[in-house]
């Protein structure tokens, strides 16, 4: 953890979070330990506590997601107000949403509390009235951080209607929880643990008990995040090239192609003859050049093969002879999405290399130590095996506790680098890394349960689509 502590203290702390972010942190909250429906009382109790002085009629718009289920808590605090759901019961769609609305019904027995379930405008005509002559803070609890691109009904017609009546009555006053549904045009924004990007206006910061480490934790936010599938044609889903492998060393490149063959559609070995002629696996694609250990003379055919695929996976198996150096470094310059793993980590020449954003390092600890760079200037992200992982860039840093001794085998480093190559063909790279090591360590976890720590790296291979499916990836 030193070495972790360390970095992070180079590493600006974030102040302002993307959607895309938050919703992993919300995930790994729960993945430490903090419970969503937990998280979501404290956002509902802290809206409350931010309005229940205003004047006027309270009315809440709520959606059926989580910021919905947020809006149901405010209600329940309130006591007294009226509740439009936008949609059905039935509708609502996780289990702390469906729990608070439970509630909610429960106590609107006693008619304080005023629920109507609707589909269109006109299903909210006289409440929209209500909104037109009286004193009124409506709360918009419809769309939280997951809402993209151009607002569907009848969510469109809703916010039009609202900022319309904002213009005709000065005594309405709206305010959006966590973030503003659409162009909505909200008083007073009540947003939790930190501000959203692209949110502008009255924003107050609620902390609702999501602690700090989520931020830092590589958890199933992380897995959840992954875009796994492209469409429905051969290649979409990914190509990755394998380049590895020597006369000394031919199972290497083999162990990173299979493991990447579970996520993309196509993957391809790039080698010498004597480790081609090795291959028994009809699934892998080869390209096969002379010698017992790649060399510069090898380079222009490597990178006319590349260029055929999304990201290209450099390292394993290539032994570290000098004429192999000159390759590697020839070969890595000219690529813009590679994974960097084993000898290719030491043959660098790192005083004159080019740190790009497209590049994920899959070290040890032992050759983390060739590894040379700045850290304000390090665009790639650098994925640091060990007991912990430690995963990080100039921007970001997390740390993976998944994983167990059985990892530290031979073998199990170089499906490390073919599963963060095969995720990399269609994700970002520092969400790559993250989900990779997380992946790669709870297979083991899962394994170690089954068989303590009596397992192979072609085991580990086999069982990484079931943590996908745990995950419902």
């Amino acid at each position: 953890m030193e070495l972790f502590f360390k970095l992070k203290e180079k590493i600006k702390e974030k102040e302002v979070l993307s959607p895309e972010e938050m919703a992993i942190i919300d995930d790994n909250a729960e993945y430490l330990g903090v419970k969503k429906i937990q998280l979501m009382e404290n956002a509902g109790r802290a809206v409350y506590e931010e309005i229940k002085d205003f004047d006027g009629k309270k009315i809440i718009f709520c959606g059926t997601g989580n910021n919905g289920g947020d809006g149901f808590v405010v209600a329940r605090f309130l006591g007294e107000c009226y509740l439009i759901l936008l949609g059905k019961e039935k509708d609502i769609k996780s289990y702390e949403a469906r729990e608070n609305y439970k509630a909610l019904k429960n106590l609107s027995m006693f008619g304080n509390i005023k629920i109507n379930e609707v589909k269109c405008l006109e299903d909210m005509r006289e409440i929209f009235n209500i909104i037109k002559k009286e004193k009124c803070v409506v709360v918009d609890a419809m769309l939280g951080t997951g809402q993209r691109g151009e607002l569907r009904e009848p969510y469109k017609s809703v916010v039009n209607k609202l900022n319309e009546l904002k213009e005709k009555n000065k005594n309405l006053t709206i305010v959006s929880v966590d973030v503003p549904t659409g162009n909505i045009k909200a008083d007073l924004i009540i947003t939790f643990h930190k501000r959203k990007t692209n949110v502008n206006g009255n924003v107050k910061v609620k902390d609702i008990g999501i602690p700090k480490e989520a931020e830092y934790i590589v958890g199933y936010g992380d897995l959840r995040a992954l875009n796994l599938i492209n469409g429905d044609h051969k290649g979409k889903n990914g190509k990755v090239l394998i380049v590895g492998g020597s006369k000394d060393y031919y199972g290497a490149p083999i162990l990173a192609g299979l493991v990447a063959l579970k996520l993309v559609d196509i993957v391809s070995i790039f080698s010498v003859d004597s480790v081609i002629k090795k291959i028994n696996h009809p699934e892998l694609i080869c390209y096969s050049v002379e010698g017992d250990y790649l060399n510069i003379d090898h380079v222009d055919e490597a990178l006319k093969i590349s260029k055929k695929f999304d990201v290209v996976v450099v390292g394993n198996g290539l032994g570290v002879r000098e004429e192999t150096k000159e390759f590697v470094n020839s070969l890595i310059n000219e690529l813009d999405r590679a994974v960097i793993d084993a000898d290719a980590i030491k043959l660098m020449d790192y005083e004159n290399f080019e740190f790009k954003e497209g590049f994920i390092f899959t070290p040890h600890r032992k050759e983390f130590e060739y590894v040379k760079f700045n850290i304000d200037d390090l665009k790639s992200t650098i994925l640091l095996k060990g007991k912990l992982d430690i995963i990080f860039n100039r921007n970001n840093i997390k740390i993976n506790k998944t994983g167990n001794v059985g990892l530290t085998k031979g073998g199990t480093g170089d499906i490390l680098a073919g599963l963060t190559g095969a995720l990399l063909t269609k994700n970002p790279p520092f969400l790559s890394a993250c989900c990779s090591a997380f992946v790669n360590g709870y297979a083991g976890d899962l394994l170690l349960k089954e068989k303590s720590t009596l397992y192979t790296p072609l085991d580990v291979i086999e069982k990484i689509p079931e943590v996908f499916k745990i995950f419902g990836v």
